[in-house]
């Protein structure tokens, strides 16, 4: 596949002021033709009908297509909670998500690892118990649920390898994100462990500090860009490029600057990863 050829996707993170139509109205002008789906993601309750049918009415208005959708996350209603209540809820709304990916013409569902707890095996089991329950309904709608790495690498390590040990990877993927694996510290045992089962991108940069959801190769950004296009370039990945960037102002004056660099970082990163899968299929070859 020659990634050069790939449209390319950005998560609604970078929405401005204004619509939602007219958000994905600017991103279309930007050659943008995939959305990364993550509204009411913190929310503790279902989107309701006339949400979903708004957003798919935007979606067909702009040509704007839904490339995967982000999982939900409210504060304390997660899958690994103790309380049986807040985990009946997560499951809940788990289901929920996998129904609105479904809705909207998305292919996997991104959910976080256990983030700000500790990895106990009480912690890992419930997760995976969690994602147990779940597997049916994601299966039958046809959706991937891709578990995204997060900030603390004991945490990855730990509820990565119980998931893929216990799901096949026509059920559990893994969702990409530099930023966080930036802060964690842990890309090559990522590189090692998850690529294989690579789905989803949240292409971001920072600089260790906080996570800033840059665009990729921001001035004082750290990540190392490179390494993480060569690893793509070799993981089975076949979907649009895709970034998980915030629009800022102290950065980009209007949204219309940030937006025209955010393509260009998107064309640049498909171009590498193509020009690597080049190189790769000319050794294999040779």
């Amino acid at each position: 596949m020659d990634a050069s050829n790939l449209t390319s996707s950005i998560s609604d993170k970078a929405f401005g002021e204004g619509s939602v139509r007219a958000n994905l109205q600017a991103f279309r002008e930007h050659g943008f033709t995939h959305m990364h789906f993550s509204l009411f993601w913190r929310a503790p309750e279902a989107m309701t009908p006339e949400q979903i049918e708004s957003m798919q009415a935007d979606l067909e208005a702009t040509g704007v297509s839904v490339l995967d959708v982000h999982g939900c996350h409210p504060e304390g209603i997660n899958l690994w909670e103790e309380d049986p209540e807040a985990r009946t809820a997560a499951l809940e709304l788990f289901r929920h998500r996998l129904e609105v990916t479904h809705a909207l013409g998305g292919d996997a569902m991104v959910y976080h690892v256990p983030t700000r707890v500790q990895p106990t095996p009480a912690v890992i089991d419930r997760f995976v118990d969690g994602l147990a329950r779940m597997e049916e309904t994601a299966r039958n709608l046809g959706i991937k649920v891709a578990l995204e790495n997060h900030f603390v690498a004991e945490n990855d390590k730990r509820a990565l390898s119980a998931a893929f040990e216990r799901f096949s990877d026509e059920y559990i993927a893994f969702t990409l994100d530099p930023g966080h694996a930036n802060r964690a510290d842990n890309f090559e045992w990522l590189l090692a462990n998850c690529m294989q089962r690579l789905h989803i991108l949240h292409l971001n940069d920072n600089d260790v500090v906080q996570d800033r959801h840059w665009l990729p190769g921001q001035e004082g950004g750290s990540v190392d860009w490179d390494r993480v296009t060569q690893a793509i370039a070799l993981s089975p990945y076949a979907k649009p490029i895709q970034l998980e960037v915030r629009w800022d102002d102290e950065l980009h004056a209007t949204q219309t600057d940030f937006l025209r660099a955010a393509a260009q970082s998107a064309h640049n990163l498909s171009e590498e990863i193509a020009a690597t899968r080049r190189q790769d299929e000319g050794r294999q070859t040779g």
